[in-house]
């Protein structure tokens, strides 16, 4: 039944209202054709872009792409957590984990292993719009626990003005969610693989291309 449900939900709502209304622009999304699983990596700067991300998948991919998110800020009532469990398949990280409890890395390669996908965000939490923060090592020991899971770049341009952090209105503007190819690493250790990861997804935006991600022009 909620196979059904997301796919309904966002070719029939999310995605028209983010084209129609928000002025989001999609592309490349045939780059998912043929993959069964894989790990999305993208820049962050609003709330805005992992329903974009969620809205651009195929929706035969919907059913078994999970979010990345923290529990501490999503997962403070059972009402938000049960809308992020509903709506993006979310896997809640508690990011002040006790003694005892299972890493972060070991929840989601555990999820890996089951057949999941995943959106991650390497940076871990929104930063200021149109500025990229280092990348959290995860990405990158994931990857290598996984060698058969490629990860596929995403660039986001303009979500940052759409719904910067700390702000509560929606500023419809046009903004793109530009996917690369699925890639895999070709190096071995930590530091190089977060290299890649985060060329891959700088290499996504054209050299004459106006971040769309903050207010100078």
């Amino acid at each position: 039944m909620k196979k059904y449900f997301l796919k309904l939900f966002y070719a029939l709502i999310v995605r028209p209202w983010l084209q129609l209304i928000i002025g989001v622009r999609f592309e490349n999304r045939e780059t998912f054709d043929g993959l069964n699983q894989f790990i999305v990596v993208a820049n962050h700067n609003s709330h805005f872009d992992t329903v974009s991300i969620m809205a651009a998948l195929p929706s035969s991919k919907l059913y078994n792409t999970r979010a990345v998110a923290a529990g501490d800020y999503f997962g403070k009532t059972s009402i938000s957590g049960s809308l992020m469990s509903l709506f993006f398949n979310a896997i809640l990280i508690n990011r002040n984990r006790q003694k005892g409890q299972p890493s972060t890395i070991d929840i989601l390669d555990g999820y890996l292993k089951q057949g999941s996908s995943f959106i991650l965000f390497p940076e871990g939490s929104r930063g200021k719009p149109g500025v990229m923060t280092d990348f959290k090592k995860g990405i990158a020991i994931l990857l290598e626990k996984n060698p058969g899971i490629p990860f596929v770049p995403v660039y986001l341009n303009g979500f940052g003005r759409v719904l910067p952090k700390d702000k509560k209105f929606i500023i419809p503007l046009i903004c793109k969610v530009r996917f690369g190819e699925p890639l895999f690493p070709k190096n071995k250790d930590v530091d190089s693989v977060l290299n890649e990861v985060k060329d891959a997804i700088v290499s996504l935006k054209n050299t004459d291309e106006r971040d769309r991600n903050q207010f100078d022009f």
